[in-house]
């Protein structure tokens, strides 16, 4: 082989290397960030922030906080209901617990995890519900999922499966 085209062979080869190790560099970062679920220590402030302001907003029969975090598209399935709520329903329900005299004693969430996708992100818990309703108090716990949506720059609550955990 000719001094000429042994150059040209081995400039071939170092140009493909280097478009190969370029194109590993760049978009590995790019796959690692579609992998990855887990929301930053900020992101996960904020969400854990906006499920409190929609769990205390129901119970204090906040609607004007409601209509502002509950998506128009919101449906939630409820422990031992057949039936599964929209938005309406939901701020109803809401109505419905504050004419009962109904109020809140405490709300907790000792386990949640979230999956981030970017605009969407996935919140399961474990909740612990004591409320007081016609002077009776009880107390529930209960798993959740709720899918929360970016919507205009703040988290929007779309949907929502509430289970009694057995």
């Amino acid at each position: 082989m000719s001094d000429r085209r042994f150059a040209a062979v081995m400039y071939l080869h170092v140009a493909a290397c280097v478009f190969v190790a370029t194109f590993i560099l760049l978009t590995a970062p790019l796959s690692f960030a579609q992998a990855q679920t887990t929301p930053a220590p900020a992101e996960r402030k904020e969400l854990l922030g906006v499920r409190q302001l929609v769990w205390e907003s129901y119970f204090l029969n906040d609607q004007a906080k409601l209509r502002e975090l509950i998506g128009n598209d919101f449906i939630t399935m409820n422990p031992g209901d057949q039936h599964w709520q929209n938005r309406d329903e939901f701020l109803a329900g809401a109505n419905a617990f504050a004419e009962h005299q109904g109020k809140l004693v405490s709300l907790s969430f000792p386990r949640t995890e979230i999956q981030d996708f970017g605009d969407v992100a996935i919140l399961y818990s474990l909740v612990q519900i004591t409320m007081e309703s016609q002077g009776k108090r009880e107390s529930l716990s209960c798993r959740s999922t709720e899918i929360f949506q970016k919507r205009n720059g703040g988290w929007v609550n779309t949907g929502a499966h509430v289970d009694s955990g057995q």
